[in-house]
């Protein structure tokens, strides 16, 4: 299959980071590859602006960003919400150890809310902060999920706090206004 059009391209593009960038987008969405399956289920794809690589290329050029020892990430959903899209309007790039703050794994879910899960006889929440896993027990899901989105909602504000300047104003701000949903 072939992703995208624009002018043609060859083998050499790959050493191209805006182009590696735009092929990986494109093959999240439209590749039948198994390790893709997610983003197809979802129904994620790419606005019709973005299948040409000349016009992705310009967005490009005025939003890349570098910060040292970081390695960057296009991401869709962290300034809208639960966005399926990959457009201009919602698509920031942000260090990868912002990125997966944001990360929810739906096929290792239950039907608890999100950072909670059943342990023993009492109902656990669980977040990773700062590398570690923070967890409390509680006698019931809600209870769990509370204390679950209290922590992810602090962590996530401090990290934009820590990353203030060095960020773009729109990502520092979405974060801020992080808001974890029960059913995330």
């Amino acid at each position: 299959m072939v992703y995208g059009k624009g002018n043609s391209r060859d083998q050499s593009d790959w050493t191209d980071p805006c182009f590696r960038t735009w092929r990986n987008m494109l093959k999240r969405c439209y590749s039948s590859e198994e390790k893709y399956e997610e983003y197809r289920r979802q129904g994620v794809s790419v606005c019709d602006e973005w299948l040409d690589f000349d016009v992705f290329k310009k967005w490009y050029a005025r939003n890349f960003y570098q910060i040292e020892n970081e390695e960057m990430q296009l991401d869709k959903d962290i300034l809208k919400h639960g966005n399926l899209t990959y457009c201009p309007e919602y698509c920031v790039f942000v260090p990868k150890s912002i990125n997966m703050l944001f990360v929810r794994n739906k096929n290792k879910r239950t039907d608890l809310p999100i950072g909670v899960y059943k342990f023993k006889d009492k109902y656990r929440s669980s977040c990773s902060v700062f590398g570690k896993n923070v967890r409390k027990d509680f006698k019931d899901p809600i209870s769990a999920f509370e204390e679950y989105k209290r922590v992810k909602e602090k962590y996530v504000k401090f990290m934009a706090e820590k990353y203030r300047g060095k960020i773009p104003e729109n990502l520092y701000n979405a974060m801020m206004m992080f808001e974890v949903k029960i059913d995330d």
